[in-house]
């Protein structure tokens, strides 16, 4: 585990020592679950590349199985895209 530092406000600080005695768990764990929890229900940031690589994959299961890529494409990739 790696130690990290963080600031509360008051409030926060009361409520997980509460959970922390109900739960007689340490504050740390309960840190470490309301934590987890927060990053199960909170969806990461798509970047902008990671859209095109996913809009690339839809684009190819368009093609698969239906024989419609020219057999060429790999060696030629630069004329079907770029016209050349």
């Amino acid at each position: 585990m790696l130690r990290t530092n963080v600031y509360l406000t008051e409030e926060q600080e009361r409520a997980i020592k509460f959970r922390a005695v109900v739960a007689k768990k340490p504050k740390a764990a309960v840190i470490r679950d309301i934590i987890e929890n927060g990053l199960k229900v909170t969806p990461a940031p798509k970047d902008t590349s990671t859209q095109i690589f996913l809009n690339l994959a839809k684009l190819a299961e368009e093609f698969k199985g239906k024989g419609t890529a020219p057999k060429d494409l790999s060696t030629n990739l630069d004329k079907y895209i770029w016209d050349e």
